[in-house]
């Protein structure tokens, strides 16, 4: 997806005589880390639901129930994932019928509920993330190691 509409200095200067404290380089610069953000994300997300028709929210579900051995609450991973409780709950309920994710009754709040990877889901993970990961490290290669840590250090920056 190549986002074609960046304004231009002479366009983002007028807005600036009405506005000024708009800086026209920061649009800019902004502009281009979304762009490439999205460009990555459909990158790596159109591999993986190609080669394993996951998607990346699913990816993301499973790596944190994958971090959470012990399970987790629907509310907590609906937090971690970045996705609505409602959301959680169709997608769990999915991921539990096709057998990668157990759903079961909170010992201490029998009104609560508890997710944890199954087995199955822990093979489908293993067998998904050491390609995931390579990809991504054969992208981040074309930064050198110092690069790395400019643009990890930057995008804390701006994201604190």
């Amino acid at each position: 997806m190549k986002m074609e509409v960046f304004p231009t200095q002479e366009e983002l200067a007028e807005h600036a005589k009405l506005i000024p404290e708009i800086d026209p380089l920061s649009v800019l610069a902004m502009l281009r880390i979304i762009q490439a953000s999205e460009e990555i994300r459909a990158n790596i997300g159109n591999v993986i639901e190609r080669e394993y028709q996951i998607s990346e929210g699913k990816l993301r579900v499973l790596i944190v129930l994958h971090q959470n051995p012990d399970g987790i609450a629907p509310s907590v991973l609906a937090d971690k994932t970045g996705v609505t409780r409602a959301t959680i709950s169709v997608m769990t309920s999915r991921m539990a019928r096709d057998g990668l994710v157990e759903i079961e009754s909170d010992t201490k709040d029998k009104r609560g509920k508890i997710l944890r990877l199954s087995e199955h889901g822990r093979a489908y993970l293993n067998q998904i993330l050491p390609n995931h990961y390579l990809r991504i490290s054969r992208l981040m290669g074309k930064l050198n190691r110092e690069e790395q840590d400019e643009v990890i250090r930057l995008l804390q920056k701006l994201t604190t």
